[in-house]
């Protein structure tokens, strides 16, 4: 059967394609609905030959697990790359799908990474146990709001505390604001169980992974997020430097020039937020145990603020971690 190219482009509750021959010309167009049985009607009806593409949004890799086992191969486009399609001014479904597919048939298509699946699954619970935290935390400020609206200031710094438990069965709230309250309470124990068990699967999951193992010997690299950014960087062999790992954190700096002019703006946010987030948050704990780190810090905060001091820090660690995991070798310190 001779080779197809179609483009899929991506909604909530439709997905828009076109379909290529060899030569670009359009063999059809059409939609199907987003759910399971409009899928696999749509694989059913695909050649041996056809080869997919689609942009990383939405549902887009369970979409694609089912349309492999039909198709000859299937991409995903790398969405920031593709300006075509988000700087035409008649911008259509119809004619996105059929840019992809163009793009995919002339060998043009700059791609991004589809993760094998038991990496997308230990993402998932990795994001869910992320979710979970943002409920707990959201929690523990509900329980200080209600608290504040009586005039209650706990000298305890965790809310859920045994020692926080016992302030506030000294403290006279109205009934209602006391329900309210240990309602909070027992939602935070509930959350706080929950964590914990996929603490445990996360731990579990990590034994015998390589990667894992090298990040946690950075100082102040935990469990949870050393196995955060093993999960969003997969393979670090497909970034060819350290300079291209950093860009796909995002953590690097805009640059945009105008003749003879350069212009240096904000990180780029691009990539992945979940990995950028983890390069964050341990920026501070790995800046402690490092004198390089601390002295970057230091440095980056004398002259601008907390926040740009922590990416600088964030950015230098991705540095390290290229390389750390491109050798498989540990972290030393005394080479930073």
């Amino acid at each position: 059967m001779s080779n197809t190219y179609v483009g899929i482009d991506v909604h909530k509750k439709l997905c828009v394609y076109t379909e290529l021959d060899p030569s670009g010309n359009v063999l059809r167009r059409g939609k199907f609905g987003n759910n399971i049985s409009e899928v696999s009607d749509f694989a059913s009806r695909i050649g041996s030959g056809t080869h997919i593409v689609v942009e990383p949004v939405l549902n887009y890799e369970w979409l694609l697990d089912q349309i492999e086992p039909y198709s000859k191969s299937v991409h995903v486009a790398a969405p920031y790359k593709v300006r075509i399609i988000a700087e035409s001014k008649s911008k259509t479904d119809k004619y996105d799908s059929r840019v992809l597919a163009d793009l995919l048939r002339t060998n043009y298509l700059p791609e991004s990474w589809l993760p094998p699946r038991d990496l997308r699954s230990l993402r998932m619970i990795i994001r869910q146990r992320y979710h979970f935290v943002k409920m707990l935390v959201s929690l523990k400020n509900r329980v200080r709001h209600l608290l504040f609206l009586y005039g209650a200031d706990l000298k305890a710094s965790d809310v859920s505390s045994a020692s926080a438990r016992r302030e506030i069965s000294r403290l006279l709230l109205p009934d209602v604001s006391l329900m309210s309250v240990y309602q909070c309470l027992e939602e935070i124990d509930r959350l706080k169980e929950t964590i914990g068990g996929l603490n445990e699967y996360l731990e579990a999951a990590s034994e015998g992974i390589e990667a894992v193992s090298l990040l946690r010997t950075i100082h102040g690299m935990g469990l949870i997020w050393s196995i955060t950014i093993y999960a969003e960087v997969g393979d670090i062999s497909r970034f060819r430097s350290a300079k291209a790992f950093s860009s796909y954190t995002g953590l690097v700096p805009t640059v945009r020039s105008s003749g003879e002019s350069v212009y240096r703006g904000g990180i780029t946010h691009l990539g992945s937020k979940p990995l950028r987030h983890a390069l964050v948050e341990v920026s501070l704990h790995v800046c402690r145990k490092s004198p390089s780190l601390n002295r970057l810090y230091n440095r980056v905060l004398y002259r601008s603020n907390v926040q740009k001091a922590r990416v600088a820090v964030a950015r230098k660690l991705s540095v390290i971690i290229y390389h750390m995991l491109k050798n498989s070798e540990p972290y030393r310190a005394e080479t930073v």
